[in-house]
């Protein structure tokens, strides 16, 4: 298995959807980490919560070694721990989502710098939007996976359009077991993230993230945070109320590389 760095101009695959700009100076502690189960002061928490509760149902899944595509600062590492015995992080080294953090290599999904077969487990979270071949993406990890390996990937299918202009895709479920079984891989479940509710709220907060930057900060950060905590709530409740798992956010799937003994 070699892990020589790749380089690429193509932009950082976030975490998150969307991502929040990154906080400076006195700011940053209020923004740095993943959302937790009760921070709906945070930005996205409505989602954010979703999507690890999603990623928790399916780590059962996970053996071995996993590979996580789009890392970041491999905070998926902890969400793991217990599930796996060995955690590989990758990014593109132009990633501002690093956060200092050392990577075990530095590839592009697409590009893969490991052997057929060597991986038990992938993780994609949140960067399939982002990719312009995701089909490649996909194709990708089916190769490294060994007989019997687990995919867990997030399939997003209706958020605001950001990190623009490397935001390409949107996928139905539909579409997204269609482009697993075209891999090989066997489709084991699916969890739906967010429905429609959220999809409003998700613009409503990122309209108001527009509004608290700046040398204006000072005045707007806790009008803005307040408001943070009343469309979240709220919308999350209507969320629960109105739920339709036609119309979500996304899909967390999870699928199986079909092992030698079932391969025909």
């Amino acid at each position: 298995m070699t892990t020589t760095p790749a380089q690429s101009t193509t932009p950082h695959l976030p975490r998150g959807v969307p991502p929040a700009p990154r906080a400076r100076g006195p700011w940053r502690w209020i923004a740095r980490g993943t959302p937790g189960k009760w921070s709906f002061w945070r930005y996205n928490w409505i989602i954010h919560r979703l999507v690890l509760a999603a990623v928790k149902r399916a780590r059962p899944y996970a053996h071995g070694t996993l590979l996580d595509v789009g890392c970041g600062s491999m905070r998926a590492r902890r969400w793991f721990e217990g599930w796996i015995t060995r955690y590989i992080g990758i990014d593109l080294d132009t990633s501002q989502y690093l956060e200092g953090g050392r990577l075990d290599a530095y590839a592009r999904g697409e590009e893969l710098p490991f052997k057929d077969g060597s991986i038990d487990s992938v993780l994609g979270l949140s960067v399939l939007t982002y990719a312009p071949e995701p089909q490649r993406m996909i194709d990708e990890a089916y190769r490294v996976l060994s007989p019997g390996g687990t995919l867990i990937m997030e399939f997003t299918q209706m958020v605001p359009v950001h990190n623009e202009p490397h935001d390409y895709f949107r996928f139905t479920r539909y579409g997204a077991e269609w482009m697993l079984k075209r891999a090989g891989f066997e489709v084991v479940e699916a969890t739906a993230v967010g429905g429609l509710m959220t999809r409003v709220a998700l613009s409503a907060i990122a309209g108001l993230n527009r509004i608290n930057r700046g040398p204006t900060r000072v005045l707007t950060e806790l009008p803005v945070r307040a408001l943070y905590v009343v469309i979240q709530l709220v919308f999350a409740g209507l969320d629960w109320i109105l739920f339709d798992p036609r119309e979500v956010v996304g899909h967390v799937v999870v699928a199986r590389k079909a092992s030698r003994a079932t391969t025909t």
